[in-house]
């Protein structure tokens, strides 16, 4: 688990501090190629790191006659009605989906790539709609609505067409996503605009 979790942290590290983390803002496929690191494999190394089970662990519990501690917020989270929409399969991986889905087909990118906060937000959206897919389908940490290993085998299936679908239509279009925010970048050496969308399909 101490592997796993370092290993989605170095991850995160290189998704967003290396040169692809550099020429994110600057180039789709880069973009794409941290989307794709931040949403399906620093989660899911992550959760196998098992945060909230350690938590659980070493967080002391609190006294009859003291105030509630850590341990007991955490509980309340994790077993409050939020909690257990979230993590609700359907839920879970709608948000995982449906979100790049409106993102990239929606407007919304072409609106937001010219803003740092909003790559942000972008990168902090892969990587929180992730962890809840995978910590719903994975299950290493206790999750308020458990699902037998079937179901978390029929979920994965039915999220990998969408992706799949997601990749040719992005290929597939003659559209360049916030085209105006690239070419206002005038870089020499990026002037395929439409391959490098294709690419990043």
């Amino acid at each position: 688990r101490i592997v796993a979790w370092l290993c989605g942290c170095a991850v995160l590290l290189f998704a967003t501090s290396s040169g692809i983390g550099r020429y994110m803002p600057a180039m789709f496929s880069m973009h794409m190629a941290a989307h794709m690191m931040l949403s399906m494999l620093a989660p899911v190394l992550l959760v196998l790191g098992a945060p909230v089970t350690l938590a659980l662990r070493a967080l002391p519990a609190a006294g009859r006659s003291d105030p509630p501690g850590p341990r007991e917020w955490l509980l309340a989270a994790l077993h409050s009605r939020v909690s257990r929409f979230l993590t609700n399969p359907i839920i879970a991986t709608v948000l995982f989906v449906a979100g790049f889905y409106g993102l990239y087909f929606g407007g919304i990118f072409d609106v937001a790539a010219s803003s740092h906060a909003a790559h942000l937000a972008m990168n902090l959206h892969f990587l929180l709609t992730g962890y809840l897919f995978y910590w719903v389908v994975i299950g290493v940490d206790p999750t308020p609505r458990p699902i037998p290993p079937l179901a978390k085998l029929g979920v994965v299936f039915a999220s990998l067409p969408l992706h799949a679908f997601f990749g040719v239509l992005l290929m597939g279009t003659d559209v360049v996503l916030a085209g105006s925010f690239y070419e206002s970048l005038k870089l020499y050496w990026h002037t395929d605009l439409i391959g490098d969308q294709r690419l990043g399909g």
